[in-house]
């Protein structure tokens, strides 16, 4: 996993990816790391290499991002160019549509959020109605990074969803997209007695939000 959380288990070429992952160019890099231009470079094309690497091998990208940690998936979307992005959310897509391990669907769909790409809106609605709760918090999370008006009345359905988790997830995404009428139900909702005090703060969260967006 490439974060400084484990940075006692990277690897020097690793590190210099890191830094330059978070924005900073080669001279910064090199000035921080007391090292050469051609030095950093090299770093960054091995780590490279490494991802490239990983996805030359038989498995589809899919079948890669399923098995990565949330900051290899990370760093694996990143690496790619445009025809790979476009060739994994064609892939991403249909893996949905027959995917039954629940742990797997709920990765796809954070994949469809990490994406940002609103062509994957339609199937993404219609996971919100999986049977499964944490398939739809899911589906309503990607919902808010997809951050389309399309969702609102999905979201709406959200907040009054029998998982807590979901009316939670729910209103965070309504935080970027909601609007008038996502004030008049939070506020109706949130006088509810028997809410989880956590899904509350996330309601009064999304109002305050809302109205200073208004």
């Amino acid at each position: 996993m490439l974060s400084w959380e484990c940075i006692d288990s990277l690897e020097n070429f690793e590190i210099t990816y890191l830094l330059y992952q978070e924005g900073k160019n080669i001279n910064q890099i090199s000035r921080i790391r007391n090292m050469k231009i051609d030095d950093v470079n090299r770093d960054i094309i091995k780590y490279k290499q490494m991802l490239n690497q990983i996805k030359q091998n038989n498995k589809t990208i899919i079948d890669i991002l399923l098995e990565e940690d949330k900051n290899s998936r990370i760093d694996i979307i990143k690496s790619l160019d445009e025809n790979e992005l476009n060739n994994l959310k064609k892939l991403l897509y249909k893996r949905i549509l027959i995917e039954k391990n629940v742990d797997d669907f709920m990765i796809l769909l954070w994949i469809c959020g990490e994406l940002k790409d609103c062509r994957l809106l339609d199937i993404v609605h219609t996971c919100s109605k999986h049977p499964h709760g944490g398939v739809r918090r899911m589906a309503y999370s990607a919902m808010g990074k997809l951050g389309s008006d399309k969702s609102i009345d999905y979201l709406h359905k959200g907040l009054i969803d029998a998982k807590p988790q979901v009316r939670q997830y729910s209103a965070k995404s309504l935080c970027k997209i909601g609007n008038e009428t996502t004030l008049k139900k939070l506020k109706n909702l949130i006088n509810n007695p028997n809410e989880k005090e956590y899904v509350k703060r996330a309601f009064l969260e999304a109002i305050d939000i809302i109205e200073n967006k208004n």
